[in-house]
């Protein structure tokens, strides 16, 4: 199935898309009552999705042709599959930004460790398994910058299994104006936001009776160092970037 979520953008493509796909019933059209960003429609999505492994691409993104066809032949059932992704345009043409390449199976706490220390923070070269999301209640928080940190981090946390294709098969393009790398003066409040979202969430997390198998505090190390890293580092960037 393809879900396209109306985010209630500025231009016709929706009304484009559904006459391109008018004959086609695998594709169903979901709106939202009113621009949310991209993590509010993408939980929009996980709650709508009916088949066994759910998959995001933006609007302006690419798919290459055996994008899917090599997730699922890895996924064997893993909680989290994920390939590599490719950059298209700007100063970064064609250059891959690599997540570490793991063996396909258990995600045993030190292979976690070294993930959480090296990922790059980008849920939709991810296939995740739907079950898997229903199951720990992971959906993006309502955050228009760093909602992909917040979200994959809490999805690596709790996989047990996790399976790799280290192949770029992820278009990431990028664009001047587009939310993740155009101009934001509020955008360090928003990643800070989000990490001060997770700090918290991985502390209930923690603390939870149902997850108290996994020994989630033996990563606190780990995760002060995302949140430097992820948080107040890139926030800083943020900041002078906008000078």
């Amino acid at each position: 199935e393809v879900l396209l979520v109306d985010d209630c953008g500025g231009d016709d493509s929706m009304e484009v898309a559904r006459r391109e796909v008018a004959d086609a019933p695998r594709f169903r059209f979901l709106s939202m009552p009113a621009n949310g960003g991209p993590g509010a429609a993408r939980n929009l999505g996980i709650e709508a999705a009916q088949g066994d492994y759910i998959a995001f691409i933006d609007s302006d993104d690419v798919w290459l042709p055996d994008f899917l066809e090599s997730l699922l032949a890895c996924s064997q059932g893993y909680d989290l599959t994920y390939c590599q992704l490719q950059y298209r345009g700007g100063g970064r043409d064609c250059e891959v930004h690599r997540n570490p390449v793991l063996p396909s199976g258990a995600f045993t706490p030190a292979l976690k460790r070294a993930f959480l220390r090296r990922f790059v923070t980008f849920s939709v070269c991810f296939l995740f398994r739907r079950e898997f999301l229903l199951q720990h209640h992971l959906r993006f928080p309502q955050l228009r910058n760093s909602e992909d940190t917040h979200f994959l981090t809490r999805c690596l946390l709790l996989a047990q299994t996790i399976g790799c294709v280290d192949a770029p098969l992820y278009v990431y393009c990028l664009r001047p104006a587009s939310l993740s790398t155009g101009r934001n003066r509020a955008k360090y409040r928003q990643r800070l936001a989000a990490i001060g979202s997770l700090h918290q969430a991985y502390r209930e997390m923690c603390a939870a009776p149902q997850y108290a198998s996994l020994h989630l505090e033996q990563y606190r190390a780990v995760m002060w160092w995302l949140f430097l890293k992820k948080g107040y580092l890139l926030a800083l960037r943020d900041i002078l970037n906008n000078l």
